[in-house]
């Protein structure tokens, strides 16, 4: 048996989207189709959470509503203008290679991974010129019919499923299929993990991201909160074991605390597979 952890030279950088990478793109789809936000909200969307809808679900419908009782078609090239012109944070499209370019001054065979894992729409975000800086993106899904029409919703990322979803990517696990992830607790040696847990960062705002902050800080990995005006937007809600390590204001900027902060967790985790790539047993 080796006398130290095993080397993995892969950091795990995860991160919501709305709200955390750019302003909420859903209520950007609700002003593209020409309604107001607040309407939306109070109308046809809280209605349905109040009544028992997942929120996720209750977003779709509530806009479902709006447009047939407006007599307007709902398409997916809405959902794609929502997500190109949601407006993004400062410099975030930028963040991925300027993180990458600090951990390589630590050391140069440490590879920095970017993931979104969101409950928001793929559909939406995923047009986002954000989301070309990512190497990989996960979102709830519409059902889109042969017209372009979004008829539903054919896939959910949960609140509890996105620590599913960091758990796949660092094992490795496969993330395609009706079903996936999978298969997230079977045991898995450590040496065969794409990144180790105590190599992982995980970004987000509120409620959707309290169970993979948790998850992230008890695997020794670093949780990192986007502040709305100077708070926590889920505040009230957070169990002591989901506090975050730390708090920021949206901005991506050299300099801004939110990226400094990452720069700091980055240089962590890069300084800790040094270490580890230098003290490996021959």
């Amino acid at each position: 048996m080796p006398a130290t952890h095993p080397f993995h030279s892969r950091i795990l950088l995860a991160f919501d989207f709305d709200w955390t990478l750019g302003e909420d793109s859903f209520e950007r789809l609700v002003a593209v189709m020409g309604f107001e936000v607040d309407e939306w909200k109070e109308r046809f969307y809280r209605p349905l959470g109040d009544a028992g809808w997942d929120d996720i679900l209750a977003k779709f419908e509530g806009l479902r509503r709006m447009c047939e009782k407006g007599g307007k078609r709902f398409a997916v090239e809405d959902a794609r203008e929502a997500g190109r012109t949601t407006r993004g944070f400062d410099d975030a499209a930028t963040m991925p290679r300027r993180l990458r370019e600090i951990a390589e001054r630590i050391d140069p065979q440490v590879r920095l991974e970017f993931a979104i894992v969101s409950s928001g729409y793929l559909d939406v975000f995923g047009a986002h010129p954000i989301a070309d800086a990512f190497d990989r993106k996960y979102g709830s899904a519409f059902e889109v019919g042969d017209d372009g029409r979004l008829r539903g919703v054919k896939k959910m990322i949960s609140h509890p499923e996105k620590v599913r979803y960091i758990q796949a990517l660092a094992k490795g696990i496969d993330l395609g299929g009706s079903n996936a992830p999978s298969q997230t607790e079977a045991d898995l040696a450590e040496e065969e993990q794409r990144v180790a847990f105590d190599q992982l960062i995980y970004v987000g705002d509120g409620a959707s991201d309290l169970q993979a902050f948790g998850f992230v800080r008890e695997m020794g990995g670093f949780a990192i909160a986007v502040s709305r005006g100077g708070e926590f937007s889920a505040k009230s809600e957070m169990l002591k074991a989901q506090r975050p390590d730390a708090l920021a204001p949206p901005s991506y900027r050299d300099g801004a605390p939110l990226f400094e902060i990452l720069a700091h967790a980055v240089r962590s985790h890069a300084s800790r597979i040094a270490l580890r790539r230098l003290g490996r047993d021959g």
